[in-house]
Formats: C-alpha cells, structure tokens, sequence
C-alpha cells in the first residue's frame, strides 16, 4: 500500500492530472471533487487577500441540530463533507442549500451565513486560501 507523507501530498498536488495518469495508470485514481470560481449562491469569487498567502485546513465537527454562528470569510474556501447533512444558509436572503457526505461547498465570501446540521453529528474538512495572520471567520 501506497503511503503518503505531507511534503509527497503536496508535491502531488502540483502535478497535471495527465501527468499522473501517464506514470501511475495502474495505481493512481485522480477524481475532481470541486472546479468552482463562484460561491454556493452563484456570486463570483472576484480576488484573493494581498499579502503573505497562507493555506489552512481544519476539521469541524458539529453536533446533532447544532447550528454554527453568523459569520463571513475574507478568502476563497471549500468544505468537504466527511459525515452528515449540513444545510447552510445566506442570511441576506435565506437562500438555503443541504450537503451530504461527499459533497464539496465553495463557501461564500464576503457574506454572512451559516451551517446547520441535521439528526446526525457533521464533519467537515475545510480548505482555507487566505492569508497569513488573518482570522479564517469572522462573527457578525
């Protein structure tokens, strides 16, 4: 079995997905989770943070019928469902979308909203491109 450390990951992540294809055929499956230059909501992402960029990933756990507070975020991010139903929502407008698990979000930015899990605990993994020192959420 194939055994990944940190800095090989990350070196994959650099490599065409042809690139891979051509060396591993037999041993690599490459599957495209999210393409996305717009949040969940439709509205377009339009820059990144200038300054030092910084990548972070964290885990969230959330438990049944638990609701995370109002907040926003000043870079790009994506959420990958692990387990669960997440249902987030916009609170501008109310608009509404449900995840499961294996679904990815293109999170809002810029925008208040929320997440709400269902009968079920949720994680999430979430990728961050933000920017050094700066808060990954911010309340409302």
């Amino acid at each position: 079995m194939m055994r990944f450390t940190g800095y090989v990951f990350a070196s994959l992540l650099l490599v065409s997905p042809w690139t891979l294809a051509d060396e591993h055929p037999a041993s690599v499956r490459l599957e495209s989770l999210l393409k996305a230059d717009k949040s969940w909501d439709g509205t377009r992402y339009t820059h990144y943070p200038s300054g030092q960029p910084e990548l972070s990933v964290v885990k969230i756990t959330l438990p049944p019928h638990a609701s995370l507070p109002w907040h926003q975020h000043a870079a790009p991010n994506a959420a990958y469902v692990l387990s669960g139903e997440l249902t987030v929502e916009k609170k501008a407008d109310g608009k509404k979308l449900t995840l499961r698990k294996g679904e990815v979000l293109p999170e809002m930015v810029g925008e208040i909203h929320r997440g709400h899990s269902g009968a079920e605990p949720v994680e999430l993994i979430v990728f961050y491109a933000g920017q050094a020192d700066a808060p990954l959420s911010t309340a409302e």
